[in-house]
């Protein structure tokens, strides 16, 4: 019988390897050979929990940086850290940024640690998942830093203190090889769902993250590809009734959550208290997004998705009903994060379909489109256009953290943020596209980082 990960990970060897100040210094000062650290299979599985453990830092940054900075949401503060996203005026002292880069390179350290532990392995087929697991997550999270900060240290190897190699920024096409090379390995050597532990890294949700990487280079034959098996595995569907997706968790639609439990110091999430903050100082639904479901020609508010995406929480705010915990404690909250799920598949592979063109009447292409669109109420079309396609995936995934990837990769990122920011008034210089290099990282790279263009 499979079990979930979220009840493995309080045994986690690996998180005495705690993070210090830089990404550069969490490898014990002592340098003592990886080899008496991970010396079996078991504990080389432990460090591969560890790696999903990262991961939990990791995603509860991002809604800070990738769905605050689009013309989804915003923060009525006006002050703080968080206020910077929206308004694109971020400092290279800003925490969010600053925690961001430290949790992604030390999630990406933990996957090295695995990689040179790797022979150590006994069990071949262990080997071979673990290995593919930690290739996984290291293409993935390089795959966010080029998109997010563009030139960024290449991190392939365990980086020991005092090696300021490690600091090197490497081109991003560099970068970009090794998400491919990594991606690539992880479709190859990972087992599918049914063969593998509930939330841990499977081929289909390898084979999803390589087809966005295809599709950012306009390799759409070699994406469609990829989204066409996992559609004919028949391993996943979409889930009837779309709230069942957040509260009905490793459902039939998901295909890698990252999983968090109830009021567990250790292994919870506080993204959660971000939408339900009585004072909604956090988030709000801008009226660009609200907009989207309410004048639409023909949809007269039918659209199923708007009671999940956008709530009322005490009259106060717009904010969004996805992430409505149980928990005692609103900043310990168990609710998974859905990384994958299944129409963003089908969704995919109509964007794979279209390519360069303006629109499809592809019959697969179209009947996969109107499964998503009949889950949420919708009448079916008979074609579909990129725009049309752009705010299918806009209310499909509101607040998932899809939006400013989904543009980049399109080529409409800049075009929209700047209309938006034009729209309240307000100058949008594009170098803000990238994020700042945090200033600690700077400070301590010994003049090997170098600042993006802007800040």
């Amino acid at each position: 019988m499979k079990t979930s990960i979220k009840y493995i990970f309080t045994v986690l060897l690996l998180m005495s390897f705690t993070a210090c100040d830089s990404f550069l210094t969490e490898y014990p000062h002592s340098e003592v050979a990886v080899d008496d650290y991970l010396k079996n299979d078991d504990e080389v599985e432990t460090a591969v929990i560890g790696i999903y453990s990262g991961l939990q830092e990791v995603v509860q940054q991002e809604y800070a940086i990738l769905e605050m900075r689009s013309d989804n949401a915003g923060t009525r503060s006006g002050v703080g850290d968080w206020a910077q996203f929206e308004s694109f005026t971020l400092l290279t002292t800003n925490s969010v940024v600053a925690n961001y880069w430290k949790q992604l390179y030390t999630t990406i350290h933990r996957c090295n640690l695995v990689l040179a532990s790797i022979d150590n392995v006994v069990d071949p087929n262990k080997k071979q998942q673990f290995e593919a697991e930690a290739k996984f997550v290291r293409g993935y999270l390089h795959f966010n830093a080029v998109r997010l900060f563009g030139s960024v240290p290449l991190a392939d190897r365990i980086v020991n203190e005092g090696d300021t190699e490690g600091y090197k920024q490497a081109p991003a096409d560099e970068v970009y090889a090794l998400v491919n090379s990594d991606l690539e390995y992880a479709v190859n050597n990972l087992p599918s769902k049914s063969d593998i532990d509930l939330g841990r890294a499977n081929k289909e949700s390898a084979q999803t993250m390589l087809a966005k990487y295809y599709l950012q280079f306009k390799q759409y034959d070699e994406a469609k590809t990829l989204l066409s098996d996992i559609i004919a595995g028949g391993s996943f569907s979409l889930t009837q009734n779309y709230n069942d997706i957040f509260y009905q968790e490793l459902g039939s639609e998901i295909i890698f959550p990252i999983q968090f439990i109830d009021d567990n110091t250790e292994n919870s999430q506080e993204f959660s208290y971000y939408f339900l903050f009585e004072q909604g100082s956090h988030n709000y639904a801008t009226d660009n997004m609200i907009t989207l479901y309410e004048s639409q020609p023909g949809v007269n508010g039918e659209d199923t998705r708007y009671t999940t995406n956008i709530i009322d929480q005490r009259g106060v705010r717009k904010g969004c009903g996805k992430f409505i915990t149980t928990a005692n404690n609103i900043r310990l909250a168990g609710n998974d994060y859905i990384l994958i799920r299944y129409s963003d598949v089908l969704l995919l592979y109509v964007e794979a379909v279209i390519g360069d063109s303006f629109q499809t009447n592809d019959a697969v292409a179209l009947d996969y489109f109107n499964q998503v669109r009949s889950r949420a109420g919708l009448a079916p079309l008979q074609n579909v256009t990129k725009p049309t396609l752009a705010n299918e995936r806009r209310k499909e995934f509101l607040y998932e953290n899809h939006r400013w990837f989904d543009l980049e990769r399109t080529g409409d990122l800049e075009a929209t943020i700047t209309n938006f920011m034009k729209d309240q008034g307000l100058n949008f210089d594009k170098r803000h596209l990238l994020l700042p290099i945090p200033q600690r990282e700077l400070d301590t790279s010994k003049g090997m980082l170098t600042q993006n263009p802007g800040y």
